[in-house]
């Protein structure tokens, strides 16, 4: 018993109130260590976020700049330091990738002034006594694309529009990666794709390489030539493959409805009216005309069941989509290179990403049934899919070469993949967009 205490009563010892505080004083700091790593964790999503508004804004605003005043100013600053985005300049040129760099856009197209600063500009994001601030960095430069001569002649066949942005560190923190984005234009005033490319051939070349064009138009295939579209119409089930001839959407099935739509040689004409149809009247959705795609799958895909068809869950009509050639009228010879040239739009003008597949069939039909050959399959994967209509031109190549057969059809199959972010819609079939296929061929039909 302590001295100056009755039975029963306990205190605390000096060493215990001491270890009793130290204990404490561990717990408070760990506490306030938790809440620090949970405050700037909050902060630098916040900043992140910012970050990614920022840029997408900046994309945006220049994508309606005219083409040909899409042009930098002045060349962009470099820098030694990894985290400032100038660590990707490289005397005329930005490092798009480890194995890739692209030359900037100098010049101007006549008559035109360069109207892309480089910056970087200074910006700030809230009010009060801790804002967001940083830096945007600008940059335009030209793209090689990979397709037939005359769609890409040379170096410069497009431009890729590109935006850093680098966040100020705040409160003792470090410097962070900036964050990038980047979307890729097209010249709207640039010569169409579909004008027959010349011959590349030469002393020793073999054969002379041209280009096969089929323009996607919404008529049945069954009906052999394009007819002019009058009127909007329910989702045509051009890709269904089942046992029967009955299931199959082949250009000899008698249900216009459950056959591909057709592709030819001829690019759509004027018929008299400007009006855009849709061709997906029984999906809801804004979009201006043409067919609505669902973004639905993990696999490109060529068919799907008659139970898909009609299944809003799965890969079915409303996802994968098929157009036919009439019967080849002699051997068709496919140099592998592909190129499809599409205008489109994503549903109700979503900022999204969007994967395409497209496939290359070789088709016989027995007796109503299809026995198909696949040539090779192209997937399209672009961060942010136009939000107005745009022509969208992309190329691949076949495993290897091919050759279709007298009689035989091609069948080019397209499907809108679960991973992209929005639903689409694909406008053809009209003068103003004329979408189409492309085949590098030595033996044009």
């Amino acid at each position: 018993m302590r001295a100056g205490t009755k039975p029963g009563e306990h205190g605390f010892t000096i060493i215990e109130v001491v270890v009793a505080v130290a204990l404490i004083s561990i717990g408070v700091a760990s506490t306030l260590r938790v809440f620090g790593a949970s405050g700037r964790t909050a902060v630098r999503a916040q900043q992140s976020e910012v970050a990614v508004s920022q840029a997408q804004g900046e994309i945006d605003k220049l994508k309606t700049v005219p083409y040909g005043a899409l042009a930098l100013t002045s060349p962009p600053p470099s820098s030694a330091d990894p985290k400032d985005p100038g660590s990707r300049v490289k005397g005329t040129s930005l490092r798009i990738r480890s194995n890739l760099s692209e030359q900037f856009v100098m010049t101007p197209a006549q008559g035109q002034a360069a109207a892309v600063q480089p910056g970087p500009e200074s910006f700030s994001v809230g009010l009060g006594a801790t804002p967001i601030t940083g830096r945007i960095y600008r940059y335009v430069t030209w793209r090689d694309e990979s397709c037939l001569p005359l769609l890409c002649d040379g170096t410069q066949n497009t431009k890729r529009l590109t935006v850093a942005v680098a966040i100020d560190p705040t409160g003792g923190s470090s410097a962070r990666a900036p964050i990038w984005s980047s979307t890729v234009v097209v010249d709207p005033d640039a010569a169409p794709p579909g004008s027959q490319a010349p011959p590349r051939g030469g002393p020793g070349a073999g054969d002379p390489v041209t280009a096969q064009s089929f323009y996607l138009y919404d008529t049945p295939c069954g009906q052999g030539q394009r007819q002019p579209v009058t009127a909007s119409h329910d989702t045509h089930d051009t890709a269904s493959a089942g046992p029967s001839a009955a299931d199959n959407s082949t250009c000899d099935n008698p249900d216009p409805a459950h056959q591909p739509d057709l592709m030819g040689a001829t690019a759509p004409s004027d018929d008299g009216q400007s009006s855009l149809f849709e061709y997906s009247s029984d999906l809801t959705g804004d979009y201006p005309g043409g067919l609505a795609l669902r973004h639905k799958g993990t696999e490109c895909r060529t068919s799907y069941t008659p139970t898909e068809s009609t299944d809003p869950s799965a890969a079915g009509k409303w996802s994968v989509h098929a157009w036919s050639t009439a019967g080849l009228p002699k051997l068709f010879h496919m140099s592998r290179l592909v190129t499809l040239s599409l205008f489109t739009v994503s549903l109700g003008g979503a900022t999204g990403a969007g994967k395409l597949c497209a496939t290359l069939i070789d088709r016989q039909v027995t007796a109503g049934v299809p026995t198909d050959r696949v040539l090779g399959t192209g997937i399209y994967d672009l961060s942010t899919w136009p939000t107005t209509i745009r022509r969208l031109t992309f190329s691949f190549n076949l495993p290897q070469a091919e050759d279709v057969q007298q009689d035989h059809r091609l069948v080019l199959a397209l499907q809108l993949r679960g991973e992209s972010d929005n639903d689409v819609a694909l406008v053809y079939d009209h003068p103003l967009y004329a979408s189409l296929l492309e085949v590098a061929t030595t033996t044009p039909l």
